[in-house]
């Protein structure tokens, strides 16, 4: 598993418990701090019977944070976890049953999302966008570790969706075996994102499509309905 941590002195401590309390306690944890100057590294060092790695330093966000991960990694796949993510107690384990089971590459599991449950994979919709094909790239998809050297790292290029470019290309692969896991992981952390950002995640997100095929008309009009959808919000903000 890898963390991307800063300055999450509250949150931690909670996604390490649920860590401890998992019934397959056979695992890696690594935890990438970007530099944080709260309890964030006390943390770090008082949970060695967790956290098997760490580093610290300056990134330039969370995707390098990953990539940071990813290179460190010494296990087959890997779960990214976020540090006020939960995982339930059978994550581990159920995760690396359906690998057995089916040889999977990729897993989607369910994920519970403030009060919804995502549940499925659904690659017939990808044309609406990553986001639409998967559960949560977060606490909800397991990665075989190698898909790195063959779809690259985490793109900068995108500071807010990497991780939806990265996704787009691999289940779309029809050589990738992607299967539903059907078990319930754990929750997501729900953070708020200003109109700026969303806006922002909009455009990337047009860009993802564009860049993996999908019909430059039908995405332009897609992104046009989703600006025009946000604006009443952006001038109620302004005002």
């Amino acid at each position: 598993m890898i963390t991307a941590a800063f300055e999450c002195a509250s949150e931690l401590p909670k996604l390490i418990e649920s860590l401890r309390a998992q019934t397959d306690r056979d695992f890696e944890f690594l935890v990438i701090d970007g530099g944080s100057t709260d309890e964030t590294p006390r943390i770090i060092e008082q949970c060695r019977d967790v956290i098997t790695y760490s580093s610290s330093g300056p990134d330039r966000g969370i995707y390098d944070a990953l990539n940071k991960g990813v290179r460190a990694l010494r296990t087959d796949f890997y779960l990214v976890v976020g540090a006020d993510d939960i995982l339930y107690p059978e994550a581990i384990q159920r995760y690396k049953a359906v690998v057995r089971d089916t040889g999977a590459d990729i897993v989607v599991a369910e994920v519970k999302i403030g009060k919804m449950i995502a549940r499925g994979y659904r690659p017939g919709r990808a044309w609406r966008g990553h986001h639409k094909m998967v559960t949560s790239h977060s606490v909800g998809m397991l990665f075989r570790a190698s898909l790195h050297a063959r779809f690259g790292l985490y793109s900068m290029r995108y500071p807010l969706l990497a991780d939806g470019y990265f996704i787009k290309r691999a289940c779309t692969d029809p050589e990738i075996r992607t299967v539903a896991g059907e078990f319930l992981a754990g929750e997501f952390g729900v953070r708020g994102s200003s109109n700026r950002a969303r806006l922002q995640t909009y455009c990337e997100q047009w860009q993802i499509q564009l860049a993996t095929g999908e019909n430059p008309l039908l995405q332009y009009l897609l992104f046009q309905g989703r600006v025009l959808k946000l604006l009443p919000r952006m001038l109620r903000r302004q005002s």
